[in-house]
């Protein structure tokens, strides 16, 4: 699964925590100087049980998540908020399980795992961030991953610190659970952002799947057309035949009797035409609904959480 990106998240803010311990100023500041997930990644895990997580999500939480850990801390960043708090904020990378338990409105608030004496520096380093049902500390926001374009939203939230909304999208990915089962784009997509988004697709391979996507359907089309019209001359042959016996015996049963098969082979024939005639209409549909709907679009990126150059700034 490609590496997912929050926005920056309230995880603690300075001052009492709700059990009566005391987060300082210089706490904060140091876990913001010292940070480096490259050095030492702190993950998360679920209410502070580390490698036990996948187990309290299933007994306690009635959760079966994939695995123990939930993500990665990528980065860390502090400021301000409105009611002039100084506030930890992080980037997350969570992973699918964090992902399963959110969606069952489990484990949405957080609690942050320090060292106030990292390698003996002396200074605080945050070790690991757990995600619980209650905040530890206050001002942190409550997590809740959704797939929703809130592109105003998001634009506050990256142009002002201090705005924390409500729910925290992950940049256009699937809520999917295994790699398995991640959407991709689809035929038509792909076809329709050649030369745009999608450098995948080479010329080549444009020509191939046009080929593969119409060509049975255009084949279907074009066979039913001859077949059409060699059954219409051979019935109007038929039909010329029948006539000039008609006239030369001057008897109706003549051409009662000999009209009413090619005539119906000739309604059979037409009836097939207007179902060709169909199915390339709905394939025309297809197509145009997959211009009108833009292809899905992740980032990848490891170093910047809003995407390449800032691509993706206006999505959660």
């Amino acid at each position: 699964m490609a590496q997912l990106r929050t926005i920056p998240l309230a995880i603690a803010a300075m001052g009492l925590t709700v059990d009566g311990r005391e987060i300082s100023e210089k706490d904060i500041d140091d876990i913001v100087a010292t940070y480096n997930y490259k050095k030492y990644g702190a993950r998360i895990n679920l209410d502070h049980e580390f490698n036990w997580s996948g187990w309290a999500a299933k007994n306690l939480l009635n959760v079966d998540i994939k695995g123990g850990m939930l993500g990665d801390v990528i980065e860390l960043t502090t400021a301000k908020n409105d009611e002039g708090i100084k506030v930890l904020y992080a980037v997350l990378s969570p992973n699918a399980s964090f992902v399963q338990l959110n969606q069952a409105d489990q484990a949405v608030y957080f609690s942050i795992e320090i060292n106030r004496d990292f390698m003996k520096s002396g200074q605080t380093y945050l070790t690991g961030l757990a995600v619980t049902d209650y905040p530890a500390s206050t001002y942190t926001d409550r997590i809740h991953f959704s797939q929703k374009d809130k592109a105003d939203n998001t634009h506050a939230a990256h142009t002002n610190v201090n705005s924390t909304p409500s729910d925290t999208d992950l940049l256009k990915v699937s809520l999917a659970l295994d790699e398995a089962a991640k959407p991709t784009k689809s035929l038509f997509k792909k076809l329709f952002n050649f030369n745009k988004d999608d450098d995948d697709m080479k010329r080549e391979e444009f020509a191939a799947a046009m080929t593969d996507a119409l060509g049975a359907p255009l084949l279907q089309f074009s066979q039913a057309l001859e077949a059409n019209t060699l059954a219409t001359q051979a019935l109007l042959a038929k039909q010329g035949t029948t006539t000039a016996l008609v006239d030369d015996a001057n008897t109706d049963n003549l051409t009662d009797t000999s009209t009413d098969k090619p005539t119906a082979a000739f309604s059979a024939l037409d009836g097939k035409v207007d179902s060709l005639v169909g199915q390339i209409e709905a394939l025309t549909k297809t197509v145009s609904d997959a211009i009108k709907d833009p292809a899905s679009t992740t980032t990848e990126g490891e170093e910047e959480h809003l995407g390449e150059n800032g691509k993706y700034h206006n999505l959660l």
